[in-house]
């Protein structure tokens, strides 16, 4: 690997860290279930933790890189067999480059409701017109087969709300991926008060030609870097010994 491509990893393997403790603190780490994955670039391979750990607990040294076909490649850890899921969609979307999967909670609980997601806030609205939801529940994950099957329930969507399960958020980027899926939670969080302070009644939802505009501006590169940077700076006020662990991962 040429100059270039060790640092562009080093900076993927950073922003990955990263993400993990911002996941975490944002209260999306489901415990030792939760996935987080990035794509290297022209690879076919891509980034993760250590099966077993939960995201708080992630260090420099916990970052392994797998093959497509959960081989590992480098690192010490062992790969999470419910990573087919993560090994499926990339192949199938060339233009994902991370993925999350949580066992969200609130998700869970609008899932059972039987309702579908409406975005009822102006920040979830990057997730206008997609989210899809799975409701064909088939127990772990941890085959092939069943990673196709959610990558073709995702088809070219940014999420899907799994019932009985959680939710799966692809993004192009590490800071898409992990800003829609805490936005997502959010969603699910204030439909729930919704439905719950209104019930029987029609939820109040943005038009489609509002929420398309307001879609195209959050997920521009200004407002996702503002966004992550955010983040960034709640991660390392809380957990300041991040900041030895990412200089260790220096190009």
């Amino acid at each position: 690997m040429d100059e270039a491509g060790i640092d562009a990893e080093a900076t993927l393997r950073r922003e990955l860290l990263l993400a993990f403790h911002v996941l975490d603190i944002e209260g999306l780490d489901s415990g030792i279930a939760g996935h987080l994955t990035a794509r290297l670039p022209g690879a076919g391979t891509f980034l993760c933790h250590s099966h077993g750990l939960g995201f708080g607990e992630v260090g420099a040294r916990d970052i392994n890189r797998a093959g497509m076909d959960l081989a590992r490649l480098e690192g010490r850890g062992r790969i999470g067999p419910s990573l087919s899921i993560h090994a499926a969609i990339y192949r199938a979307r060339p233009d994902v480059g991370c993925i999350v999967h949580a066992h969200d909670e609130s998700a869970v609980a609008l899932t059972a409701t039987g309702a579908e997601l409406e975005p009822l806030y102006q920040s979830a609205l990057l997730l206008a017109g997609d989210v899809a939801t799975h409701r064909d529940y088939g127990g772990i994950v941890e085959t092939e087969e069943s990673g196709r099957a959610l990558a073709a329930a995702l088809g070219a969507r940014r999420a899907l709300l799994l019932a009985n399960h959680g939710t799966l958020v692809v993004g192009a980027s590490i800071r898409e991926a992990v800003h829609a899926a805490v936005m997502l939670s959010a969603a699910c969080r204030i439909q729930l008060r919704a439905m719950a302070a209104a019930p029987g009644r029609s939820l109040h939802a943005v038009d489609a030609a509002t929420a398309s505009e307001a879609k195209s501006f959050l997920l521009s590169a200004r407002v996702l870097g503002m966004r992550w940077d955010h983040y960034v700076r709640r991660a390392l006020a809380a957990r300041p010994g991040l900041i030895a662990e990412l200089s260790t991962l220096r190009g």
